[in-house]
């Protein structure tokens, strides 16, 4: 504890000057010292200056203690994914936030706000914090450093911005020794979802499979169950589907029985896509469509629900018209570009062709190469190069060719 920083702290809070806080105790420029914490003064001088301000030394220290506690509950809840007790914890911790900002914790208390924000989805405070901690970082030791480049990765990847998120997690791997063992787990997680966004199946899967073993040795249940979806995800994108469905078949069980709602709607929706894959569009459409009637409008899941019903619908020459219609007014131009960008594109399919192209090719790929959207980046480029063949414009046929053989996947 910096018992000159909660000297300062209490000073400040009692409208006080150092003189009239030092007047009997102590010479000005020592209390001076005190509150920079360059100089630990003896206990009874401690003791003088608290009891001046009604404070008592003893209380001070239990305080102090129950915060650290708070804190690490705080800190465990996102290591474990408890994000109830977390947004709890929270609105304790904030309750003292001006007295957590005069102690030691307070580098830590903001690393994992960040996270939090970034869980709850919360980009405007997530934004704010982010540029709180830029000037803060001059003042994290080297765990802290490694920790806050981790979840600037997480900050991009909730943006959208998968090559700016894989950017950090590729600068931090040399530096996986620093952190606690304990997240090891959520590094390793993080760099396969980001790897399986990139078309990196097998690097993907290596991370993926650190991960579970990671979470399956602390105990991490929960994180435990993301991890093994990743896995089915990226079976199912190497066309291991025998593999994805025994994982999947285990997973919507398991987060039925744990109560995961959200991640159990999350597992479903990762289902359809091994159900299309394998073309059975009927109960992938059944499926989609249940969960777009329980899931909340306004979220970014909905949207991605909502995003995959109609590429089904479209698949199967199904009228998709109202699903057009309702993407659009619910995706801001701005904040959600992906959706807004698919939206327009199933729009423009059902009126002129050279109109479709042009948008693929103008808004479409520049958008989707830049915020490594590798996946869909590869499915227009192979859209324009079948479209440039026919025309025999050879130059842009074999570009958008090349790029959809080579670049993303494990020839990246």
């Amino acid at each position: 504890m910096n018992v000159g920083s909660i000297i300062k702290y209490y000073r400040s809070k009692n409208n006080l000057t150092q003189s009239q806080l030092a007047d009997g105790i102590c010479s000005i420029s020592h209390l001076s010292k005190i509150e920079s914490n360059a100089y630990l003064p003896h206990e009874s001088t401690i003791k003088a200056l608290l009891l001046k301000m009604g404070v008592q030394l003893n209380k001070e220290l239990e305080k102090h203690k129950r915060l650290e506690k708070l804190l690490g509950r705080f800190v465990d809840c996102s290591l474990h994914y408890d994000l109830e007790t977390m947004r709890n914890l929270y609105q304790q911790l904030e309750v003292e936030n001006d007295y957590i900002q005069s102690t030691g914790l307070v580098n830590q208390y903001e690393l994992y706000k960040f996270r939090f924000y970034i869980y709850d989805n919360d980009r405007v405070k997530a934004e704010r914090q982010k540029k709180l901690l830029e000037r803060m970082k001059a003042s994290f030791l080297a765990a802290e450093l490694w920790v806050h480049q981790f979840f600037q990765s997480l900050y991009f990847s909730m943006l959208g911005d998968n090559s700016r998120s894989l950017e950090f997690l590729n600068n931090l791997d040399s530096g996986i020794q620093s952190i606690p063992q304990k997240f090891e787990g959520e590094f390793y997680y993080q760099k396969a979802r980001m790897l399986v966004l990139a078309d990196r199946y097998e690097l993907s899967a290596h991370y993926a499979e650190l991960a579970v073993r990671s979470f399956q040795l602390h105990h991490n249940y929960i994180r435990l169950l993301h991890a093994q979806m990743l896995l089915a995800i990226n079976y199912t994108r190497r066309n291991l589907l025998v593999q994805a469905e025994s994982i999947y078949e285990v997973l919507i069980r398991n987060t039925h029985l744990t109560k995961q709602l959200e991640l159990h709607n999350q597992t479903l929706y990762n289902y359809t896509e091994l159900l299309k894959t394998k073309g059975e569009h009927g109960e992938a459409l059944e499926i989609l469509h249940a969960l777009k009637d329980k899931i909340t409008p306004d979220s970014y899941f909905y949207k991605a629900v909502l995003l995959s019903l109609l590429e089904a619908m479209v698949e199967t020459g199904q009228n998709a018209a109202l699903l057009i219609e309702e993407l659009k007014a619910i995706s801001n131009p701005l904040e959600d570009k992906y959706f807004h960008i698919y939206a327009n594109y199933f729009d423009k399919r059902n009126f002129s062709q050279p109109d479709l192209l042009t948008y693929s090719e103008e808004k479409m790929f520049p958008f989707f190469r830049k915020h490594g959207y590798i996946k869909e980046t590869k499915t227009i480029a192979a859209e324009l190069a079948a479209y440039y063949q026919k025309q025999e414009d050879w130059e842009k046929a074999y570009f958008y060719q090349s790029y959809r053989e080579e670049n993303g996947g494990e020839l990246k």
